[in-house]
């Protein structure tokens, strides 16, 4: 968890210090959807867990992201969303498959060539954990990430744990 002394930037990595750290700020990043280019606007009424799969088709990526399927409802419990972030958008998931056509998101967050990465963000958009992921898919495990999500919505009890109703609006 990020404490006081996190240090707080743009989130650009600007500095080419690779992967986006705890305690940055996710930048504003521009996806393609099915419907055409939707913003991924921070903050949010919910954490975020971006799950960046390698570039161009991946089976082990592809893998991932349908052994996450099962895990939506554990996380929206916890006020978390899950985004895929592919090379071209996807449908057919309960959760969004956005697509980085230009690879312009993975330079962005510091994802370098031949990574994947899950980055886990709270409402307001400060990275709370990231991790690279190699060739061999070491993904953190859907529950670890359930987990991760539940500690983030409950860190702070008079701002993190809203009423039912303030949740159920979604921006």
């Amino acid at each position: 968890m990020p404490g006081p002394s996190a240090q707080r930037s743009a989130g650009t990595n600007a500095a080419g210090h690779g992967l986006i750290r705890q305690g940055e700020i996710l930048p504003h990043l521009t996806l393609s959807g099915p419907g055409g280019a939707p913003s991924v606007p921070w903050p949010g009424r919910h954490a975020t867990i971006l799950v960046v799969a390698h570039p161009g088709p991946c089976a082990g990526c592809t893998r991932y992201l349908d052994e996450l399927s099962g895990s939506i409802t554990d996380l929206q419990e916890w006020a978390t969303r899950l985004l895929g972030v592919r090379s071209q958008c996807d449908e057919g998931h309960p959760f969004p498959l956005l697509g980085d056509v230009d690879g312009t998101a993975r330079q962005r967050l510091g994802i370098k060539d031949g990574q994947a990465a899950v980055i886990l963000a709270d409402r307001w958009g400060e990275v709370v954990e990231a991790a690279a992921v190699g060739a061999d898919h070491a993904f953190p495990l859907p529950h670890q990430l359930v987990e991760s999500a539940k500690i983030v919505d409950l860190s702070c009890g008079e701002c993190n744990v809203p009423s039912e109703e303030w949740r159920a609006v979604d921006t």
